[in-house]
């Protein structure tokens, strides 16, 4: 039996400028949710509030949250308009405009948290935003439109990637202080990261005649749930960690770098990147992850905490 290519609603013309505006919308809803969410895990009791960790029932018992379920709706909505403008645009253009749920979620956390972001806290996150900027126009301006499905290269590509997450997720449970929610939101940002590039890849599965026998289809779907399930545990956990900025912030800095770069390498969008436009993403990846270590190191939170560890802090006497 033939398959007929879905045309429709999986063929979309190319439209970046309605891709950015959306994807721009869709960032302010991210943060909302992200907030939303995080409000509602810092009211839950996690035990040790040094280095809290979720359990699974307390994981399940968000399912009954109200507040947590309406931020998940905020969140699903943003990530759907996402999906919009995935389809829109190359993943190397659309994904690194989700960087503005950054200053989204430190104006909404200093209007709820009644708290004066300072000089550094914003400096900070110029730094991050100007990082994503210039990975993506170095990313963009010689990215491919075409997406190119080579079985092998995803297959054993998605699993390098997930490896890495996990270490990140291993290491993060063994940090303490703004490194744990640091460590835990980098990781899930490695299984979130994932998650265009494989909406990316079944759109363009769908495209095509036969998807329906198509291995590759039920790999992608496969890999995609694991996004999403290892994603969300990891991020609540760094709610449970740190302020929604923070989580956020290292999110929108770790998950288009992921996600651009795995496109880049497996997808074949990097196929016009050249040794100039590389170092030029690597600097500006940097750029953009030193903002966000510097955001998570110095925020009220973060130093609040470090403050009420300090006197657990057992000092060798002088000799």
């Amino acid at each position: 039996m033939t398959l007929i290519p879905l045309v429709w609603p999986f063929d979309y013309e190319q439209n970046v400028p309605l891709a950015i505006v959306i994807v721009v919308f869709s960032s302010f809803l991210f943060a909302g949710g992200a907030t939303i969410q995080h409000l509602a895990i810092a009211r839950t009791d996690h035990g040790d509030q040094t280095n809290p960790s979720m359990s699974l029932r307390q994981m399940l018992g968000l399912l009954k949250n109200r507040l947590w379920l309406i931020g998940l709706a905020t969140v699903v909505t943003g990530a759907t308009l996402h999906i919009v403008g995935v389809a829109l645009a190359p993943v190397t253009v659309v994904q690194p405009v989700g960087i503005l749920a950054v200053p989204w979620s430190v104006l909404l956390a200093a209007k709820i948290h009644g708290f004066r972001p300072t000089k550094l806290i914003w400096s900070a996150v110029a730094l991050t935003i100007l990082g994503i900027v210039g990975f993506t126009y170095f990313s963009a301006s010689t990215a491919a439109e075409d997406t190119v499905l080579d079985f092998w290269r995803i297959v054993i590509g998605v699993p390098v990637v997930f490896a890495i997450g996990g270490l990140l997720g291993f290491l993060g449970t063994r940090a303490s202080s703004f490194r744990r929610c640091l460590l835990l939101a980098s990781a899930g940002s490695f299984f979130f990261g994932m998650s265009p590039t494989m909406i990316k890849t079944l759109l363009a599965i769908f495209k095509r005649g036969n998807f329906g026998t198509d291995p590759l289809l039920y790999v992608v779907v496969g890999y995609l749930l694991v996004c999403y399930a290892a994603g969300a545990w990891l991020i609540q956990q760094a709610y449970a960690n740190g302020p929604a900025e923070i989580v956020v912030g290292s999110m929108t800095t770790t998950d288009p770098i992921v996600a651009v770069t795995f496109a880049l390498v497996a997808l074949g969008e990097g196929a016009r990147v050249d040794l100039f436009a590389g170092a030029g993403m690597l600097v500006a990846g940097a750029i953009a992850i030193g903002g966000v270590v510097v955001l998570s190191k110095y925020h009220p939170d973060a130093l609040g905490r470090e403050k009420v560890s300090a006197p657990d802090r057992v000092t060798e006497p002088a000799s």
